[in-house]
């Protein structure tokens, strides 16, 4: 059910910014459907200034500040990024391709806070890797037969004991 969830609002994020050309304007949605006046000023105020995508503090503080106020997880999601998209279409030192990774970044990082929030059972951190230490991390995981996030969990649990 959650993964369902998930995967629909990274889904129509990936069609708003992935569907244009690398050239064309990032197109922000203007509010998410059914929320109102009141909860859209209260969704925009909770992003965290600067660069919201690296506040994973400020964005669970924002979310537990709007889920206290009534808000459901998808509403939270499509609002989240409709408030933080502008923002990020305003930045003069992107390319649009590099707004569009980066509200696409977010909405993976939105998804997951919003979804890690109802377990305290496991955080899940956004790591980039470079391909070749991807190539490596994807060998090691078919040799133990295990995902590869499995892998480097389980390779980082390691190391930490």
């Amino acid at each position: 059910m959650m993964r369902n969830a998930v995967l629909a609002a990274m889904l129509s994020w990936l069609v708003v910014c992935g569907s244009a050309g690398a050239s064309a304007a990032l197109e922000c949605p203007v509010k998410s459907v059914g929320t109102t006046a009141a909860q859209d000023q209260a969704i925009a105020a909770a992003i965290p200034a600067g660069d919201a995508l690296d506040d994973v503090t400020g964005l669970n503080a924002a979310v537990a500040s709007l889920r206290a106020k009534g808000i459901g997880n998808a509403i939270l999601i499509d609002s989240l990024i409709a408030s933080y998209c502008p923002a990020v279409a305003r930045d003069a030192a992107l390319s649009e391709a590099q707004k569009r990774a980066r509200v696409s970044r977010f909405a993976g990082r939105i998804a997951r806070v919003v979804y890690g929030l109802e377990s305290a059972d496991a955080v899940i951190l956004d790591v980039p890797f470079r391909p070749d230490v991807m190539s490596q991390i994807n060998a090691k995981a078919v040799a133990e037969k295990v995902s590869p996030q499995d892998w480097v969990a389980n390779a980082i649990g390691r190391v930490l004991k």
